[in-house]
């Protein structure tokens, strides 16, 4: 505790020491000082001298005009390269949605052919089986053609049997 108190007096010793050292530093301006402010090369400093500076201000002062140069020039630069970025976004949207149009125009035409195909391969097997069906008519009638000719030659065949047994057996030779 004594150490705490030990030490705020002695903080306190040491800032009144300062505020009284200090006192010498600030003083008002006299009225025939020319570096017051409101007269003297301060006032009449632009932009394009030295100020009384020395050189190392002058430098300080040229690399500041440069920078802000650079500055301006690569903000417009920034402003160029957004415009062109908006600009691709802008066409890489719209070939994005003439891809989609396309895609399903695609989708479309091939569900189309899809089932045109489908209906050709009915079709086709349709075609097969009216020929099969075909076929076999055309072999029922040559069936029955076949039928009627054996009845035709059955009718024949007694009367050409006939015959046959009137001659002689082996063309006739004996």
């Amino acid at each position: 505790m004594n150490v705490v108190r030990g030490a705020t007096l002695l903080l306190s010793v040491l800032l009144l020491s300062a505020c009284r050292s200090a006192d010498g530093l600030l003083y008002q301006p006299k009225p025939d000082d020319r570096l017051d402010g409101y007269e003297g090369s301060l006032a009449e400093a632009g932009v394009n001298t030295e100020m009384d500076w020395g050189p190392k201000q002058d430098l300080l002062l040229s690399e500041f005009k440069t920078l802000k140069e650079d500055h301006v020039r690569l903000r417009r630069q920034l402003d160029q390269s957004q415009a062109e970025n908006q600009n691709l976004k802008t066409q890489l949207d719209n070939e994005g949605s003439s891809l989609d149009k396309e895609k399903r125009a695609r989708a479309q035409y091939e569900a189309e052919v899809n089932k045109l195909l489908a209906e050709r391969n009915e079709l086709r097997a349709r075609i097969l089986s009216l020929s099969i069906e075909k076929a076999k008519l055309e072999q029922m009638t040559l069936v029955s053609k076949i039928q009627e000719m054996q009845r035709s030659l059955e009718d024949l065949a007694p009367t050409t049997g006939t015959v046959e047994a009137a001659a002689p057996p082996n063309g006739g030779r004996q």
